[in-house]
């Protein structure tokens, strides 16, 4: 079995691989926008759910999916292996979600103070339902690295790393 710091490695090492090429993409994918809305026809909400889904749902959907994949070789435990789909499957649908309120919103079908709300709400499901599948996560593999300890570990990598220079 996989030890807590070799995993949190190789999910750290994993979302470093990704950040650096994303970010060259998001780049272009903005100008691209800036493009289309000056000199096109699109509108400033075309133009916003464009790129909420080129820089924003799509490479995160990846990501998601990539870190799913990852946390699914860390134990070959059926409870475990299931939880971890759950999860991942709820990160890639709340970003879906989001699109979809997006696009009712811009045909009307509800104001933006209910579209303000929807958003709010889902996120807070989805905040306690991934807490909740972590602790049942850790209650199976007391190795399973939990989303909150990463981002400290990540952070404190980034921190050495400035320290360095």
């Amino acid at each position: 079995m996989i030890t807590r710091k070799e995993r949190t490695e190789e999910l750290y090492g994993l979302a470093e691989k990704q950040s650096s090429m994303g970010t060259a993409l998001r780049i272009g994918l903005i100008g691209l926008a800036a493009g289309l809305w000056f000199y096109g026809s699109f509108s400033l909400t075309h133009s916003a759910m464009f790129l909420f889904v080129t820089t924003i749902a799509v490479p995160f959907s990846y990501m998601s999916w990539r870190k799913t994949r990852t946390q699914l070789s860390f134990n070959d435990n059926r409870a475990y292996q299931g939880l971890i789909r759950v999860k991942g499957i709820g990160d890639i649908a709340i970003l879906w979600g989001m699109f979809g309120l997006m696009i009712g919103h811009e045909l009307n079908f509800f104001e933006l103070s209910m579209l303000s709300s929807m958003l709010a709400s889902i996120l807070v499901v989805h905040l306690l339902a991934a807490t909740l599948i972590d602790k049942r996560l850790l209650r199976i593999d007391d190795e399973h690295v939990v989303d909150s300890l990463f981002g400290l570990t990540k952070r404190e990598q980034m921190k050495r790393k400035w320290d360095e220079k």
